[in-house]
């Protein structure tokens, strides 16, 4: 039986998740053996977070009873959106497809993340912890994925490839804010938190893509917004409507 076990390293406040990040789920090599990670190997601060979840959340559910892998529940009309918005609908009176979702706001911030994934080509969608850590194991140190939770109220997880092997986390979505579970760092976009994590002190380095070798088209749309900056994109002369429209779908640099 494969068993689970809960690591939970200390974080600083206000400093990524370097390591181990809470709430991590890894598989045990050996199912008569338990024991509890070491701190993370983060610099000490002052205030420290460390997790006071309870164990009974820490396997992943089975991916077909992700709150909205039915693609539907994601592409509601905007006449839908608009009849809901002035229903004054909360959480708790929407339509059974996304009973998931707190507001009309975070309903549109998923929407566009996921579609903006669709073109990320590093984004796996309804793929299991244990399949997404045999795929790291053949990638480099630092590599990683996004792909869909298998929590019913967590839609993403960051999975990647960590000192101590492949590693998950979840990312979740509080107040339209991002943030990878066990740290205060919040993010307006999933992206930029990505973008954080990548930095020369984060653990983060290449994603780990479907596509092997790359479009080259895909590799000139984020050399454009690295170049350019999305902002700038619509300003540009000598680029058709289509291309700009292609560029603008995925308007990052990673």
């Amino acid at each position: 039986m494969v068993q689970y076990v809960v690591f939970q390293p200390r974080f600083p406040s206000d400093r990524m998740v370097r390591d181990k990040p809470n709430r991590t789920i890894r598989k045990k090599k050996n199912a008569n053996q338990q024991k509890q990670s070491p701190a993370s190997d983060e610099p000490a601060t002052p205030q420290e977070v460390q997790s006071t979840e309870q164990n009974q959340d820490i396997a992943e559910k089975p991916l077909e009873t992700l709150h909205w892998s039915q693609r539907h529940s994601l592409h509601l009309s905007d006449q839908q959106l608009e009849t809901w918005c002035q229903s004054g609908a909360d959480a708790a009176n929407l339509p059974t497809h996304l009973r998931s979702f707190s507001s009309p706001e975070e309903y549109k911030l998923v929407k566009r993340t996921h579609q903006q994934l669709q073109h990320s080509s590093y984004y796996w969608g309804a793929m299991n912890m244990e399949e997404a850590h045999k795929m790291l194991r053949l990638a480099s140190p630092g590599a990683f994925l996004i792909r869909d939770s298998g929590q019913p109220d967590v839609f993403f997880t960051l999975s990647y490839y960590s000192e101590d092997g492949p590693t998950s986390v979840r990312v979740l979505l509080r107040k339209l804010l991002f943030a990878l579970c066990g740290s205060q760092k919040t993010f307006a976009s999933l992206f930029d938190l990505l973008a954080y994590y990548r930095s020369p002190l984060c653990k983060l380095t290449a994603p780990y893509r479907q596509q092997r070798p790359e479009r080259l088209k895909q590799i000139c749309r984020r050399a454009m917004v690295h170049m350019y900056g999305a902002e700038n994109i619509r300003n540009l002369a000598g680029l058709s409507c289509e291309v700009k429209d292609y560029v603008l779908a995925y308007p990052y640099s990673i």
